[in-house]
């Protein structure tokens, strides 16, 4: 069984803005350090009127990020990933390292995802993100773009969070963080009556957690740092 190593830690952030939070973390790319989540958490924060992002992990670090935010624009649309540009700061040691790459990745293979869940509702203890455990099922079609669908309960509070592995499954392997956390899949069950006048099938379902995660695939926020760098920004 794999033991989530040190780098997955501390490189996985509590993102907050006005009115909510969720997750993020950070990536070393091309000599920089880049700063991800899911871009429906950047949407929720740009519609509370945020224009800062406080970043909160195990030291207590805070990072303002203040507006004008500098986005990376992603290559192609649809991935539920949004990535900043963080200029020259360093914010996580470099020595930590975490592969920002799917190489190696096998179906059924076991992984873990880190965040920070159900905020205000699970008082975490101290700064470190909580990680939950899942295997990858299968790859699914979303917005237009495949994502990695992974068997594992994702909570609210986890969106932006990193789905991390190890690259030979074990002890010695190189850490690889596979992709961005973006929801989980839905389904529909009956609502049924008992013990009542009329009992049975109502004919009304409410949504329940499938217990698939919905995870976009970490090569679009490198394709959109390449394409960055390259165009000399």
């Amino acid at each position: 069984m794999s033991v989530v190593p040190v780098q997955c830690w501390m490189r996985t952030f509590k993102v907050g803005f006005t009115g909510g939070s969720a997750s993020c973390f950070v990536v070393t790319h091309r000599d920089r350090q880049w700063l991800i989540t899911a871009k429906h958490v950047v949407d929720a924060a740009a519609k509370n009127g945020a224009d800062t992002l406080e970043l909160t992990g195990e030291n207590g670090l805070s990072v303002e990020l203040k507006a004008p935010m500098e986005f990376v624009p992603l290559v192609d649309d649809g991935p539920d990933i949004a990535v900043f540009s963080i200029g020259d700061h360093k914010i996580v040691r470099d020595d930590l390292l975490l592969v920002p790459s799917a190489d190696s990745l096998a179906l059924s293979q076991e992984v873990f995802f880190l965040g920070y869940p159900m905020p205000g509702t699970l008082p975490l203890s101290g700064r470190l993100p909580a990680v939950r455990r899942g295997i990858v099922s299968q790859r699914a079609i979303f917005n237009g773009v495949v994502a990695w669908i992974i068997d594992g309960h994702n909570l609210p509070g986890f969106s932006g969070g990193p789905l991390v592995f190890a690259s030979h499954g074990g002890v010695g392997s190189n850490w690889h963080v596979l992709g961005v956390v973006s929801a989980y899949v839905q389904h529909r069950i009956a609502v049924e009556i008992t013990g009542g006048a009329v009992q049975g099938n109502t004919g009304l379902t409410v949504p329940s957690n499938a217990g698939l995660v919905v995870v976009y695939d970490i090569k679009h926020a490198i394709a959109a740092i390449d394409a960055f760098i390259d165009a000399g920004i």
